[in-house]
């Protein structure tokens, strides 16, 4: 056995006896809970039926997260706390529930995102009340995209009657990435008018060097993000409350985050000589030299890497950068007792986005580092968004219901440079071009020729044009339940919901270039068109008393279906991925079958959930990479059946010491065979590890007479792979991440922290893949690695 495995052993026995003596011991339970009522179980309130209620009482599987725990446990993103939920898998940061990813993508759209009522997939956590994660299919009350689930993301609103201000600074380090983490965030809160009138201001900052080193251009990448939030709140009477909120988000991501590991067998050399008659001076020929043994990085050479560990490489010609700019404005009003027993509730938002960016490795995908070729990315976005419902407000009601609508608009401003495709103009660059472009790979077009007849500019190939692009989404809604009390067996609660949807699109593309049309014509794609339906469900929560619910569940759920924009291009006509492509996809469709149990135990010292549920997907959306072209798009390919447990639980062991454990087995296949993805019946789900468990030890003591604790956390994943048609070089192994943090609470008003993550320092790979149409040896492999050790320390204070 090695140290490593030894020292995981010896770890997960010592929490596994723990957790056995905690839930195998009721009677030291129940005697250490006349020690201190404060050791019980705090209640937990939740929206996710929209509407506020006891975690006990909604029938659903749902994950929570609170401002004290985000804070203690140093969460600064909510993808910080995907990897620590049961059933949830998220290799490349977005969240993937109970299995369904779907195609060879990481990052398949499955989930929704929603702040504060509107849906605005805000990341920052700071000065965020509750995050709450609904398990399964949320079609009815949340409409399109939330299949696997959805997220809400609620924050802190103004407080009425006190002025709040508070703050955070917290340095950060780690091996072998340069440089210090920087990140500063701030609250205040202040009445305008005592209790009816009060704005509260949110702002965040954080700065932090990337580790992967381009080592052709000798750079270091960054990520910067800032945000700034403001609300106000409006309060005239008891019974109306009205909320008007600006969010502006700024990021900016320059750099590279794969390492690249490649040993390719040989690589592209372009051969020069001077000639006075070619058309840029040289006549090409290329050469193919032997790379074998060594790694893509080391064979191509480039700056010298001493002071810098050689794993976290990357060689490209030129960098990539994104920068992406976010404002939101949106109003919530609620009026109690619009009418007798109903209560009226308004969310609406207007979003405006604006990306920037350049798509570096186009480089080796269309030049084989031979020259520089760059894509440059630019799009406007706008979205509204209104939401209006009623709900019954008699709690003392056997009979409660919902009904709302609900309207959705996004749009891409009309734009001609939504995408370009450039390529260097200096001679050498323009003769290899022309050459590789032309006569070898038989486009028989010079680029340069083509970008000034196209564009009147030479260093252009290829464009796309947004005329129009709208896609509108309305739906009306509804759920109504009804509770039976059984007397001395508790109650019986009956719920059923269904949802009518209604999808527009309206796109109008041109295209054009190299990869359109060799004689520069353009390429045009009109598409008007829609579908309509409904999803339903119906749930039952048997209730023996206040602390147990026994629920079962079956829902569906849908996926927006969309456009795949301009035409496949010409040269993937022959591609052998081409069949399946249309100019649109339609919306996938879910069926969830669910039964679970939640509740208190222990004299209320223990708060647990579990479920077991199976998943029917239909028609599901799949991302088809065509390898001859480069070009992908999106088809209704496949279908898939996902089967798991999940199992939450917080535990007061004594007072002082928390123990919480999340565990999921997922078992999500392909039922179908789909050529263009590679996968067959019975494939594994890509992205998606058989189990995932978190563990954790909370202690809170005394030392030196200040208030502290310490926490011990084991985050576990079993084995996952990015594609189907697998290579060992795209399965990323399992692991384990063990991080330790501490508090002390210096004074009234202030809190340090400490924050060692990834303790054991070990090397975990988060995203294998082994896919490139760049590499002709078909030796592709690039690694995200996870951080290694690293520590934060952290200052919060308030005023």
């Amino acid at each position: 056995m090695s140290r490593k495995q030894s020292r995981m052993t010896i770890l997960m026995s010592g929490i596994a006896y723990s957790t056995l003596a905690t839930l195998a011991s009721p009677a030291y339970a129940q005697d250490a809970a006349t020690e201190a009522d404060a050791s019980n179980i705090e209640e937990v309130y939740v929206t996710a039926r929209k509407k506020r209620e006891l975690l006990v009482e909604v029938p659903m599987n749902i994950a929570t997260v609170g401002s004290v725990e985000i804070a203690k446990r140093n969460l600064i993103n909510k993808e910080d706390v995907f990897r620590t939920i049961a059933g949830a898998a998220s290799p490349r940061g977005q969240l993937i529930l109970r299995g369904l990813s779907g195609s060879n993508s990481s990052t398949p759209g499955t989930t929704s995102t929603f702040t504060d009522g509107v849906p605005y997939d805000f990341s920052n956590l700071y000065d965020v009340e509750r995050v709450e994660v609904l398990r399964g299919p949320q079609g009815t009350l949340w409409g399109s995209n939330a299949i696997g689930g959805t997220v809400q993301v609620i924050t802190t609103k103004p407080n009425l009657d006190e002025v709040e201000a508070k703050g955070s600074i917290q340095v950060s380090h780690e091996r072998n990435r340069p440089g210090t983490g920087l990140r500063a965030s701030a609250a205040l809160n202040f009445p305008i008018i005592d209790g009816e009138l009060a704005m509260r201001v949110t702002g965040s900052f954080g700065k932090e060097n990337k580790k992967v080193l381009n080592t052709y251009t000798g750079n270091i990448g960054i990520n910067e993000d800032h945000f700034i939030r403001a609300q106000l709140m409006w309060q005239p009477s008891s019974d109306t409350r009205l909320n008007l909120m600006y969010v502006n988000e700024r990021d900016t991501d320059t750099g590279f985050v794969d390492v690249d590991v490649n040993s390719p067998t040989s690589h592209y050399e372009a051969i020069l000589t001077p000639n006075e008659d070619a058309t840029y001076g040289y006549d090409v020929a290329f050469e193919f030299p032997d790379c074998q043994g060594t790694t893509r990085t080391s064979c191509l050479g480039g700056v010298r890497t001493e002071g810098h560990d050689p794993l976290y490489t990357y060689y490209n010609l030129m960098d990539p950068f994104d920068y992406d700019y976010v404002d939101l404005f949106s109003v919530s009003f609620e009026k109690d007792d619009i009418f007798e027993g109903a209560d009226l509730s308004y969310y609406g938002s207007h979003q405006r986005y604006k990306d920037f960016g350049q798509q570096a490795w186009w480089n080796r995908a269309d030049a084989n580092d031979m020259f520089r070729t760059w894509i440059i990315d630019k799009s406007k976005d706008r979205q509204w968004t209104h939401e209006i419902r009623l709900q019954s407000n008699d709690e003392d009601s056997p009979l409660q219901w919902t009904v709302g609508g609900y309207y959705d608009r996004f749009e891409t401003l009309p734009a001609d440079d939504i995408q370009w495709q450039y390529h260097a103009s200096d001679d050498r660059s323009r003769a290899i071009a022309a050459y590789l472009w032309g006569d070898y790979w038989g486009y028989s077009v010079d680029p340069t020729v083509l970008g000034r007849e196209l564009y009147g500019d030479g260093t252009k190939n290829y464009n796309i044009t947004y005329n129009n692009y709208v896609a509108k989404e309305l739906a009306f809604f509804g759920e109504v339940s009804y509770e039976a009390d059984l007397g001395d067996a508790g109650t019986l609660e009956i719920t059923g919901g269904i949802r009518y949807y209604d999808l527009k699109d309206d796109f109008d593309y041109d295209q054009s270039g190299i990869w359109v049309d060799s004689e520069g014509e353009i390429s045009s794609t009109v598409t008007d068109d829609g579908e309509n339906g409904t999803t339903k469900k119906v749930s039952v929560n048997y209730r023996p008393n206040n602390d147990i619910g026994i629920f079962a569940i079956y829902s569906e759920g849908y996926r927006r279906g969309g456009n795949n924009g301009p035409t496949a291009p010409e040269d993937c006509a022959n591609d052998e991925n081409i069949g399946s492509y249309v100019d649109r996809y339609s919306s996938d469709s879910i069926k969830n079958y669910e039964v679970g149990i939640k509740g208190t135990a222990l004299d209320r010292r223990t708060q647990f959930s579990s479920a077991i549920y199976q998943i029917d997907w239909t028609d599901v959306q799949a991302s088809v990479y065509m390898p001859s072209c480069g070009f992908s798009y999106v088809a209704n390919a496949a279908s898939a059946r996902s089967r798991g447990v999940e199992f939450e639980s917080s535990t007061q062991v004594m007072d002082g010491l928390a123990l919480m454990l999340n565990a999921s087995y997922t078992n999500s296949e392909m039922t179908s065979e789909v050529p263009a993805l590679g996968a067959e019946d019975g494939d594994d789900m890509t992205a998606v590890p058989k189990y995932n468990f978190y563990v954790a030890l909370d202690k809170e003591f005394e030392l030196f007479n200040y208030d502290a604790s310490a926490r011990l956390e084991v985050n576990g994943y079993g084995s996952y792979k990015s594609h189907f048609n697998v290579r060992d070089e795209d399965i990323s192994p399992a692991y384990e991440v063990v991080n330790l943090s501490g508090t002390l609470q210096l004074t009234d008003t202030s809190k340090l922290s400490i924050h060692v993550n990834n303790l054991l320092d070990d090397d975990i790979a988060l995203y294998k893949r082994s896919r490139s149409r760049g590499d002709p040896s078909g030796n592709a492999l690039w690694i995200e690695y996870a951080r290694e050790r690293n520590v934060v320390v952290r200052l919060d204070f308030e005023f």
